[in-house]
């Protein structure tokens, strides 16, 4: 249904429906039994505005269809109009009955029909139709109404189905009057809404839905308030680059590779990829965003150098993970600034410790007990994290071998949770014990460069005594380590007779939202259809035909009634 075609084959095929019809009107001329019309006669048709015996002819012709059509199985008889076309095709037209009659009669006729007949008109040059109505039947009777309407703008002026017919003839470029519009949704060719779509003739404040049946409805609504399309109605209308973005900003995941096998990447593959920190394709999307979004892409970049963005930025978690990534940053993160500054300072503190760098570790997890700038709130996420503070703070602690310290910091997190109680039974216990009897303070897991509890550890061991194997202190250092993972291996309590650390995995991880920021703006369906086809052309262009009946005559013309006959 909506499968563009070749704007060839399109005016090709108009071409050969105007070469049947006129083939078709030949055939009905040369079928017609022959007028033998007099001089006289030809005398008694110019004081009705018809000239020479073609026109005669060609007026007797639609004469004749029309009293046909009139006393056919299907028609009410025509009555006393039927009985002034047959007087004048015998010869004898009455001037002042005749014109109302054909009138009359035509306004019975289909569409179709009166189109044919007012062609046949024109043709002849029977001005039937007072000045207006004969330049708007000039424009529907021309194969180029395009260039009478450049040539004239009065032309362009008429009523509904006419106003649509001089818009379809200059391609969408002449826009229908918005008071005619209800006229003429109900019954216009799709392609035709599609062309006044482009051109801006018609707007979502037009409501062309409301006036369509329900497929073509969420068609129309898709192609000018995409907004208030459901998920429901782009799976119907088979809109993937709605539905992909539907399932991106709701989380689901995403049903299959949006990009094309030889176009751009997919822009929501790559922005999934962003939402969990992986900026390897920020090139590529950078060239897949509109204009906006790269203008975002660009300043969050720009952001990573100090780890300053925006507070929109800030605000959008989704965009947290990327951050992350782009932003290392050298010192102490100061966690008041925002709940991403919180996330990120708890988040190094950690990567800290992995890396060995316990004193730096706990400078980073001092900063969050800070107190709030004057005038300024702290983030609401650092509650939440005080205690995951305060336990990174006490290993540190432990680690330059101050237990009191220690305990300390640990009583505080302990009053904030009940995860922190057994890391303070264990410093309790460790200063209970003479230092020179205690085993090391330390998580040897950490001490590793490993999460508290890694079952990879003796891969990492081995690694570790491979790279030392030329640094006896080390490598002493590692067996150390080993021995007290073998010996809690032995000990019923296993891990727990180390110091546990984090204590809540979920602090640490990335938001799991979608980077809004960098999300493009939903876009109006592109048309499906086809262009305007010839037969669509001559179906508004019938009905155009028949509302310049209007301006069809009651009284002749007043034309040069010597004229030669010939």
């Amino acid at each position: 249904m909506y499968e563009m075609t070749d704007p060839v084959a399109v005016r090709n095929a108009a071409i050969a429906a105007e070469k049947r019809r006129l083939a078709e009107q030949r055939q009905r001329r040369e079928a017609a039994p022959s007028h033998r019309t007099s001089g006289f006669v030809l005398r008694k048709w110019r004081w009705l505005g018809v000239n020479g015996g073609d026109a005669v002819r060609a007026v007797l012709e639609v004469l004749d269809e029309l009293q046909k059509a009139s006393v056919g199985p299907d028609a009410d008889g025509g009555g006393q109009h039927t009985e002034q076309l047959r007087k004048a095709i015998e010869g004898s037209p009455e001037a002042d009955a005749l014109l109302p009659a054909v009138g009359a009669l035509l306004k019975e006729s289909t569409p179709t029909e009166v189109l044919r007949h007012l062609r046949t008109l024109h043709a002849a040059g029977v001005e039937w139709l007072n000045p207006e109505g004969t330049g708007r039947q000039a424009v529907i009777c021309s194969t180029a109404p395009s260039l009478l309407l450049a040539r004239s703008s009065r032309s362009l002026t008429g009523e509904p189905a006419y106003s649509l017919f001089t818009s379809v003839a200059m391609g969408g470029a002449v826009p229908v009057p918005t008071k005619m519009l209800p006229e003429v949704l109900p019954w216009a060719p799709l392609p035709v809404i599609d062309d006044l779509i482009e051109h801006g003739g018609i707007l979502p404040e037009d409501s062309p839905w409301a006036y369509r049946t329900d497929s073509e409805a969420i068609y129309l609504r898709a192609r000018l308030v995409p907004g208030k399309v459901t998920p429901d109605e782009a799976r119907a209308l088979r809109w993937t680059p709605f539905l992909r973005r539907a399932d991106f900003l709701s989380g689901r995941e995403l049903a299959a590779d949006g990009s094309a096998t030889d176009g751009p990447p997919d822009v929501y593959d790559m922005l999934l990829d962003v939402s969990v920190g992986d900026a390897a394709r920020l090139q590529e999307l950078d060239a897949a965003l509109p204009d906006e979004q790269r203008v975002q892409l660009r300043n969050l970049k720009a952001g990573s150098y100090e780890g300053n963005w925006p507070r929109t930025f800030l605000a959008d978690r989704g965009l947290w993970a990327l951050m992350s990534t782009l932003w290392d940053p050298q010192s102490t993160v100061d966690p008041r600034l925002s709940d991403f500054h919180a996330w990120t300072a708890i988040r190094r503190a950690y990567d800290l410790v992995i890396e060995g760098r316990v004193e730096e570790a706990g400078q980073q997890a001092t900063a969050f007990d800070r107190l709030p700038k004057p005038g300024k709130t702290l983030p609401s996420s650092m509650p939440g994290m005080l205690p995951e503070a305060l336990n990174l703070a006490a290993y540190a602690a432990l680690a330059r071998e101050d237990p009191q310290d220690a305990e300390r910091l640990m009583e505080r997190a302990a009053a904030l949770t009940d995860e922190a109680a057994g890391n303070l039974r264990l410093i309790r216990m460790w200063r209970a014990t003479p230092k020179n009897t205690r085993d090391p303070l330390t998580n040897p897991y950490l001490e590793l460069g490993l999460p508290h509890g890694s079952a990879d550890w003796e891969t990492r061991y081995r690694e570790l005594v491979r790279e030392s194997r030329f640094d006896t202190v080390k490598y002493a250092r590692l067996n150390l380590i080993r021995g007290r993972l073998d010996e809690a291996r032995r000990h019923e309590a296993r891990d727990g007779v180390f110091f546990r650390l984090p204590l809540d995995h979920s602090v640490y991880e990335a938001p799991d939202d979608v980077p809004r920021s960098l999300v493009p703006p939903l876009e109006p369906l592109p048309r499906r259809t086809p262009a305007t086809s010839g037969a669509e052309m001559e179906a508004v262009r019938a009905r155009a035909a028949v509302e310049i009946l209007q301006d069809f005559r009651t009284t002749p013309p007043r034309l040069d009634r010597h004229r030669s006959t010939q």
